[in-house]
């Protein structure tokens, strides 16, 4: 049995702290979610904030209106979590996801209301993207990741058994094949106590599929 055998036959812990509407997120949370169908992986998944990361920063138009919508969804996927079952957190994610990523529709009423119907969620929890009284959980939640990586860093957070790191980034969505020995090589850096760091350049937006 080779090590990545072995490593496939036990349960691989793996939290995700992730914004919403980063681009980046989507991509490695959809990795993620392929490679759980190839290994024995326990998601669980927290909300992390670009919105709140970015709290009082000068930014252009575009970013601006970028941390409105994370402002927003957070919002929702709070009341997601904290009126519903929690296990529809990541579920409501994929269908909000799938239209804001994929289909480029607007972050608003109509799009969050669709994407909980199609989930079995209220409909109507829609209209917490305004009401800021959500706003607490997403900060707690936030800063939990951020203490579980040890440092200030942004979307998405990925703890492998305890072992918090930012990233992985990946430009685009990795087959099941790939996902699968991608996930095995990201774990095993995660258990490597020497490791610190590795980059390669990139450029251009990613393929969020």
């Amino acid at each position: 049995m080779t090590d990545a055998e072995s490593g496939a036959q036990r349960t691989v812990v793996v939290d995700v702290w992730f914004d919403p509407v980063c681009p980046y997120t989507w991509v490695t949370t959809r990795w993620l979610a392929t490679a759980a169908q190839r290994r024995r992986v326990e998601l669980r998944w927290h909300l992390m904030s670009l919105a709140v990361l970015n709290a009082g920063k000068n930014m252009g138009e575009e970013e601006t209106a970028e941390m409105a919508d994370s402002r927003a969804a957070g919002r929702l996927l709070a009341a997601v979590a904290q009126e519903q079952d929690g296990d529809l957190l990541s579920t409501v994610y994929t269908a909000m996801g799938e239209r804001y990523h994929r289909r480029a529709q607007q972050m608003d009423h109509d799009l969050a209301s669709a994407a909980l119907a199609e989930c079995g969620a209220d409909p109507t929890l829609a209209d917490a993207m305004e009401d800021s009284s959500y706003d607490d959980y997403v900060e707690r939640s936030h800063a939990a990741g951020q203490r579980a990586l040890g440092d200030t860093g942004g979307s998405p957070i990925v703890s492998i058994d305890g072992t918090a790191f930012f990233g992985p980034v990946l430009m685009s969505i990795p087959g099941s094949d790939e996902a699968a020995s991608l996930f095995d090589a990201v774990t095993a850096l995660g258990h490597a106590g020497a490791f610190s760091q590795i980059k390669r350049p990139r450029s251009g937006a990613p393929d969020v599929g």
